[in-house]
C-alpha cells in the first residue's frame, strides 16, 4: 500500500553493538490496522522480539514511536511512546511522554527509532535528519537527568533529548527516560532497558516537512478541533491548576492513597493541594508541543530547607504517591522528593509505592535501620526518604538492590505480600479502588500492570447518577470500551487531557493519511491493539489468574472519610472480571478465543496462546 501522508514511511534501526544503522520501510498495511505509536509499536515488538527474551539482555529492543498525527497542527500532537518488554513486569510496556522530542523525531523523517543490542562502552546518539552519529558518553555516565540534558544542549546545540539518569545506568527496574529535561516516559522500567544497552542519551533535530494527504483540509479540521477544545469548560481549570486539581477532589471523596494505601483521606490534604501549590511554589505555566491546554506548572521552592529547588510539577500522581502516600505534610516536601526522584531518573508513581511499602516494612520490623545503612525512614520524612531513593538508584547495598527490583520481587523475597500494593508487578496509581470500584477492574486488566490511563473511570463513577461507585455493576462494559478507545487514541498519538471526539480523531487520521476509516473501524483498531498486546503478554508467560488486585483492598477497610468501612468483595470482583472476559470474547481464563482473533485479523498469532 502506498499513501501520501501521516507517516514518514521510514524506521531508523540502530545497532549499538556494530554502531551501524539500517533504514526499514514502515508497513502501511499494518498502519491501517494498528494506527501507530502504541499499536504499531506493539505489532513491531511481537514480530521482532523472540519469545522469552530477558528484558535487560542485549536481545531486547527499545522502540521510540510516533503516530500519524505526531508533529502536525493537531492539538497535543507532540506526544510519543516508548515500547519495549518491561524489566519490571516481564510484559509489554508502552510508556508515553510529552515535550517536543517526538515531533522533532518525526520532522527528522522517522516514524520509529528502534534500538538493538548493546554498545561496548557508554554512548549517546546524535540524529540530525538522515545523519546519525555515535558519540562517547563516558563523561556523561553517572550524571543526573537535567545535568545530562543541559550538557547535550551546550555540546550539540538546541536539540531535543532523551536521557537516562543513574537509576537507568544501574538497571533499577523502575528507571524512566527523561525527554527535553522535564518530561518522562515513566512507567515499566524503560530507562533500565536503555541503560542495559549502554545508551545514555539520544538527541534529535529535524528540518523536514511532515507529509499530509490533504494538508488544507487537515489543517482546517485541526482548527475546528482547536476551537472546540478552547470552548470546553474544563480547559481553563486544567490550564490554571494542571493535574494537581484532582488532589482536593480525590481526597475529599476519600480515596487518595495515604500511608501505603492504609487510608483514603489525608489530614494534610490542604497542604499539598492545587491551591496551596499555586500560592506557594508555582511561578508560571508551560506547554508541550502545539498544546493550547498548557497544563505545566513551573515551580520553585521559596522557603524552608529545600529553598531554591526548581522543577516542572509536581503532577497529581506524584503528589498522591509521594505526598499523601508517604505522609509528607507540605507541598515543598513533595516537590523536593519529586525533584530528586526525577533527577535520579525514576518513575515517581512506582517509587512512591516502593517507599510506602518500605516504610511499612520498616515499622513492622521486616526491614531494619541496619538494612538501610543507618537511614531512619518513616512517614513524613523527606530528607531520609530522599537518601533512600539515592541508595536505590545507586544500588548501594543488598536491601536497596532488592527494592530496585520492584515491589513484587521485594515483597515476595521479604514475605510481605499482604501489604504490597501492585498489579502484575506495577505499583497502583493515585486512585484507591475502595473509593471507585471501576478502577479496580481497570487496574487488574490493564495491559501493562496497574495503570490509570488505560481506563480512567473516576469522573464517571463520581458524577454519573446511574453508576454506584461502590459497586462493580456496569463497570465491565465501561472499562472494556474505554480501553479500546484509549488504545486507538494513544496510537494516533495524542494527549489524554485533550477532549477530542472519536469522530474528529477519525477525520484527522483520514485526512492525514488518505485512509477511509470510520468510528467503528477506528475503535476496532483499538480492540485489535488490545488483543494483540494480550497475546504478547500470554506468549511471555502471563499465567492464568494474573488479573487480580492486591490483598489489602479486600481485607482492610478505611477508618475515616467518605469511603470509611468500604472493602472490595472478592466474589463481586471475580464476577465482574468474568463479565469483562465475556465482553472481550476471551475464555474464562482471560485467553482470546480463536474466533475473536480471526474477527480482528490476528489469526496468525493464535498459536502463541494455544
Amino acid at each position: 500500500m502506498s499513501m501520501s501522508g501521516g507517516y514518514t514511511e521510514k524506521i531508523l534501526v540502530i545497532d549499538l553493538e556494530k554502531q551501524k544503522i539500517n533504514v526499514e520501510k514502515t508497513n502501511l498495511d499494518d498502519a491501517k490496522l494498528f494506527i501507530g505509536a502504541k499499536g504499531l509499536g506493539a505489532k513491531y515488538l511481537i514480530d521482532h522480539l523472540p519469545k522469552g527474551t530477558d528484558p535487560l539482555s542485549p536481545g531486547n529492543i527499545l522502540i521510540f514511536t510516533t503516530g500519524p498525527l505526531t508533529g502536525t497542527h493537531a492539538q497535543t500532537s507532540g506526544r510519543g511512546t516508548v515500547v519495549t518488554k518491561s524489566p519490571l513486569t516481564g510484559l509489554f510496556v508502552d510508556s508515553h511522554f510529552g515535550g517536543v522530542f517526538a515531533a522533532e523525531m518525526k520532522k527528522a523523517g522517522w516514524d520509529f527509532i528502534v534500538v538493538k543490542n548493546k554498545a561496548e562502552k557508554p554512548v549517546y546518539i546524535v540524529i540530525k535528519d538522515d545523519n546519525v552519529e555515535f558519540k562517547d558518553a563516558s563523561k556523561l555516565w553517572g550524571k543526573e537527568c537535567l545535568e545530562t540534558h543541559n550538557f547535550l544542549q551546550k555540546t550539540e546545540g538546541k536539540m531535543k533529548t532523551a536521557v537516562i539518569g543513574p537509576a537507568g545506568e544501574n538497571l533499577v527496574k523502575i528507571a524512566c527516560i527523561t525527554f527535553d529535561g522535564h518530561r518522562h516516559a515513566g512507567r515499566g522500567g524503560t530507562g533500565a532497558v536503555m541503560g542495559s544497552k549502554n545508551l545514555k542519551a539520544i538527541t534529535v533535530s529535524g528540518t523536514k516537512k511532515i507529509p499530509l494527504h490533504n494538508e488544507k483540509a487537515f489543517n482546517e479540521k485541526a482548527k475546528e478541533v482547536l476551537k472546540q477544545i478552547q470552548e470546553n469548560s474544563f480547559i481553563p481549570i486544567r490550564r490554571k491548576y494542571g493535574t494537581p486539581y484532582w488532589v482536593q477532589v480525590i481526597n475529599s471523596e476519600g480515596f487518595i492513597p495515604t500511608r501505603n494505601y492504609t487510608e483514603g483521606y489525608f489530614e494534610y490534604g490542604e497542604e499539598i493541594n492545587a491551591e496551596t501549590m499555586q500560592q506557594r511554589i508555582v511561578d508560571s505555566g508551560g506547554a508541550c508541543y502545539n498544546c493550547v491546554i498548557a497544563c505545566w506548572n513551573k515551580s520553585s521552592i521559596k522557603q524552608g530547607p529545600f529553598k531554591g529547588t526548581s522543577l516542572i510539577g509536581p503532577e497529581y500522581e506524584t503528589i498522591a504517591l509521594m505526598g499523601s502516600n508517604l505522609g509528607l505534610e507540605s507541598i515543598e516536601d513533595v516537590a523536593y522528593v519529586c525533584d530528586r526522584c526525577n533527577e535520579l531518573g525514576m518513575d515517581t508513581i512506582s517509587m512512591g509505592g516502593i517507599l510506602g511499602f518500605t516504610i511499612e516494612a520498616y515499622n513492622k520490623g521486616i526491614i531494619t535501620k541496619r538494612d538501610l545503612d543507618g537511614i531512619e525512614i518513616g512517614w513524613g520524612k523527606p530528607v531520609e526518604l530522599s537518601k533512600l531513593m539515592e541508595a536505590i538508584a545507586y544500588r548501594k547495598n543488598k536491601t536497596t538492590r532488592l527494592l530496585g527490583e520492584g515491589i513484587k520481587t521485594a515483597s515476595e523475597t521479604l514475605n510481605a505480600e499482604d501489604f504490597a500494593v501492585h498489579c502484575k508487578g506495577m505499583d497502583l496509581p493515585g486512585y484507591d479502588p475502595r473509593g471507585v470500584f471501576g478502577m479496580g477492574l481497570a487496574y487488574a486488566t490493564s495491559d501493562r500492570g496497574a495503570c490509570h490511563q488505560r481506563a480512567w473511570t473516576v469522573r464517571a463513577e463520581l458524577n454519573d447518577p446511574e453508576l454506584d461507585r461502590f459497586s462493580f455493576e456496569k463497570k465491565a462494559k465501561i472499562v472494556k470500551e474505554v480501553q479500546d478507545e484509549r488504545a486507538a487514541f494513544f496510537s494516533l498519538v495524542l494527549c489524554d487531557f485533550a477532549p477530542i471526539s472519536e469522530e474528529h480523531c477519525v477525520e484527522m487520521w483520514n485526512l492525514a493519511t488518505g485512509f477511509d476509516h470510520n468510528v467503528e473501524s477506528y475503535l476496532k483498531c483499538g480492540e485489535r491493539i488490545w488483543n494483540l498486546i494480550r497475546v504478547f503478554n500470554l506468549r511471555e508467560g502471563l499465567p492464568p489468574g494474573s488479573d487480580k488486585l492486591p490483598p489489602r483492598l479486600f481485607k482492610e477497610p478505611f477508618t475515616k472519610g467518605p469511603a470509611k468501612g468500604i472493602l472490595l468483595n472478592e466474589k463481586d470482583f471475580e464476577n465482574s472480571l468474568q463479565e469483562y472476559y465475556t465482553l472481550r470474547g476471551w475464555d474464562e481464563k482471560g485467553v482470546p478465543t480463536i474466533e475473536k482473533l480471526k474477527e480482528l485479523n490476528l489469526e496468525n498469532y493464535s498459536k502463541m496462546v494455544r
